[in-house]
């Protein structure tokens, strides 16, 4: 090992005895250029390090005075994400960014075949921190830039894309574009398990996803979330009426929703997005309302009466028409209405992911359908009695 570096590492060994072994095999590893042993040590350096916050400090020395000598022989994404872990322990924004973009200059320097995802998850990174200090533009650049990279490769390591997903879904959040980051952030958590995160921040995207799914525009399916594990955070905190709130979406349950606001009146008047839209999330359990009516229908029972959908959805038969136009406009159906006999024809229902309680009942009504194909079949085979064959 280099001089420099020997006495670096025993110097931190003495500093911090804590981490005293895992630095002394630190040492004995990378003196027998052991690249890959080197980058799993390190990796369990800085997990020691972080579990005791007082020593996080010394990666940002780690990094300047021993990983950078030799940064080139590490795995590239390994490398990356140590980085971003090393940036976290700087104060400022302003420090953060010049250490990440120095990182990516120095990889660049490398002309690595192989620097494209490290560099892409660097600069997300980057994005991100442009976004905390306010700098819309650069964030929005870098966030166009990581996702044509995406559209444009199909074996980036998950953990690239995740990055690339969360910062569109904070930039998003950051434009108050409910339906863009309620769609950012499903797709971060395809590529990251929710059982990973930190707690704080596992509870914190469940209540951003699940007020982002109730107060988009153009989000009338709630299944996919509802199964997403990352809803049960939200059962052990002070947040369970929310996740009861995305079952009553669901199901469209205008009467229980209407007693949820009362019970719960002063968690809903916490949230002021809710607040501000009380108008457009009455509309909304609505016309869930109306799919959930015509969605329990069998296709062939799809002739509904304007009256019995003003009964369900507590609106008069205007209210209802228009209703039936707001559904049709936003091509969660297809169909006709008929204001002479007072009934709508439905030929379509937007499609569902369906949650267990409704596959369950799919299974009921698959059942029914299959009993009813053996009638038939049996009443075929009665009347085909005595006929000869020829």
């Amino acid at each position: 090992m280099a001089p420099k570096q020997m006495e670096f590492l025993a110097s931190l060994r003495r500093q911090n005895p804590q981490i005293g072994e895992a630095l002394e095999q630190l040492s004995a590893q990378y003196d027998a250029k052991l690249w890959h042993q080197v980058t799993q040590k390190l990796e369990e350096v800085f997990d020691l390090a972080e579990s005791q916050p007082p020593l996080g400090s010394m990666l940002i020395s780690l990094y300047d005075n021993f990983i950078a000598d030799f940064a080139g022989k590490l795995n590239l994404l390994k490398l990356a994400h140590l980085a971003v872990r090393v940036s976290k322990h700087y104060s400022e924004i302003d420090q953060r960014l010049a250490f990440l973009e120095g990182v990516v200059e120095s990889l660049k320097q490398l002309r690595h075949v192989k620097v494209e995802e490290p560099s892409l998850y660097l600069r997300m990174h980057i994005g991100e921190n442009k976004l905390l200090k306010g700098d819309v533009v650069a964030c929005k650049a870098l966030m166009e830039e990581g996702k044509e990279k995406l559209e444009s490769a199909t074996d980036f390591d998950p953990s690239v894309s995740a990055t690339v997903h969360y910062v569109c879904s904070q930039f998003h959040k950051a434009q108050k574009d409910f339906g863009e980051f309620y769609k950012s952030a499903l797709m971060y958590l395809a590529y990251t398990s929710s059982d990973s995160l930190p707690k704080d921040f596992k509870l914190a995207l469940g209540v951003d996803i699940s007020l982002s799914a109730l107060l988009a525009d153009n989000v009338f399916n709630f299944g996919e979330l509802l199964l997403h594990p990352i809803l049960e955070i939200l059962d052990a905190s002070s947040f369970k009426w929310l996740h009861e709130l995305l079952e009553v979406f669901n199901t469209g349950d205008i009467g229980r929703y209407d007693e949820m606001c009362q019970q719960y009146d002063k968690d809903l008047r916490a949230q002021p997005a809710l607040v501000e839209c009380q108008r457009q999330l009455r509309e909304k359990i609505t016309i869930m309302c109306l799919l959930e009516l015509i969605f329990r229908l069998p296709a062939e029972e799809r002739q509904i009466s304007l009256q019995v959908i003003a009964d369900r959805t507590k609106l008069s038969l205007d209210g209802v028409e228009f209703l039936l136009m707001k559904a049709l406009s936003l091509h969660l159906i297809e169909g006709s209405i008929d204001q002479v006999d007072g009934f709508v024809q439905v030929s379509w229902v937007q499609p569902r992911v369906l949650t267990f309680p409704e596959m369950q009942g799919l299974c009921e009504r698959l059942d029914g359908w299959a009993s009813k194909v053996k009638s038939v079949n049996l009443a075929l085979e009665q009347e085909t009695v005595g006929v000869v064959e020829v």
